[in-house]
């Protein structure tokens, strides 16, 4: 089940909101994790299921979101995103390594490519979520509050669609060499 992109990043939005206005990472972490459960609930009402993703993502924030309030200790929250990360790229790499490929699943009905080049795309996600949660440890820790705020927004979301952007180009431009030499 796909959900639209802007339901999606909602909580997000929140977040950055409540942030940008208040200076307060505690507070725009409760609003996100609100703003995760009504996401959650209004998937259900609106698509009548709830996907993985949005499960995961919202116990996630409750979970590293919570003991960042809790604990009053901004490092929960600021892991979150890079467990997140690692799990859809694991998830990836296990998936394939067991025969299902997650980027085909998803993308197979608007591009048809060979396996071996779907599962180089594959990979290639499963290690590029890798890579992001090894970068936003890297950011979260060797930067200002608010530049990690920033970078979660903003440099994460921008490198993830230039990074979209290269492999989808990248794969119309190999589906037509390969409907060419069918």
């Amino acid at each position: 089940m796909q959900n639209n992109l802007f339901f999606e990043m909602l909580p997000l939005v929140a977040f950055f909101i409540v942030y940008y206005i208040t200076k307060n990472l505690y507070m725009a972490t409760a609003i996100c994790i609100v703003a995760s459960w009504i996401q959650l609930i209004l998937c259900k009402i609106k698509y009548k299921q709830i996907s993985k993703n949005t499960w995961i993502s919202t116990v996630l924030i409750t979970l590293f979101g919570g003991l960042t309030i809790i604990l009053h200790n901004k490092t929960f929250v600021m892991l979150k995103p890079t467990v997140l990360l690692w799990i859809i790229g694991v998830s990836l790499l296990i998936g394939q390594a067991m025969g299902k490929n997650g980027i085909k699943l998803m993308l197979h009905k608007e591009i048809n490519l060979p396996d071996q080049i779907w599962t180089k795309f594959n990979l290639a996600w499963g290690l590029f979520f890798i890579l992001m949660g090894f970068i936003n440890l890297f950011v979260a820790f060797n930067f200002s509050e608010y530049v990690w705020v920033k970078y979660k927004v903003f440099g994460s979301l921008g490198l993830t669609l230039i990074f979209m952007i290269i492999t989808v180009s990248l794969a119309f431009i190999l589906q037509k060499r390969y409907n060419k030499s069918s």
